[in-house]
């Protein structure tokens, strides 16, 4: 596929069908992925891939669907989240193969006194992206979870 149609081409995918991901195939997707720059050539990032099922089972039971209180969508977002707020667990269940970027922050990320550290997570989004978009080309949909842990207090 040709660059410019695989970036036209990506979505978010939060529904999967249950078949295998070649093994070559995976290894192509995951060294795209760890072809992205990175801050200063650190490479402060490891790659951990679920393909058992059953790893991949226990890991989607820890995600909890957020709820969704819309119930008549008003904008096309407000339409988006009707669809994937529910989806959170199942779209993990049902993928044949879970990708779980590592990093490590050499720089404190919330320091007011050192910008540095939006290095190293500026650098953990273009590995996440080089892997949306390397599974695009290889014909698989894909989707980025990050699980978000909203504060309670008032």
């Amino acid at each position: 596929m040709e660059f410019y149609e695989v970036i036209e081409k990506r979505r978010s995918i939060r529904q999967f069908e249950d078949r295998p991901i070649a093994q070559d195939m995976l290894k192509r997707i995951l060294n795209a992925g760890l072809k992205a720059p990175s801050s200063n050539h650190q490479r402060q990032w490891e790659l951990v891939t679920l393909t058992n099922k059953d790893a991949v089972m226990e890991l989607a039971k820890i995600v909890k669907p957020y709820p969704c209180r819309i119930t008549e969508p008003k904008t096309p977002q407000q339409e988006m989240f009707k669809i994937t707020y529910p989806r959170q667990r199942t779209m993990i269940e049902e993928s044949a193969c879970v990708i779980l970027p590592c990093f490590k922050c050499k720089y404190d990320l919330k320091s007011p006194a050192n910008d540095y550290g939006l290095m190293d997570y500026g650098a953990a989004w273009a590995l996440t992206e080089n892997i949306l978009l390397a599974a695009t080309a290889e014909g698989l949909g894909s989707v980025v979870h990050i699980p978000v842990k909203k504060s309670l207090s008032k």
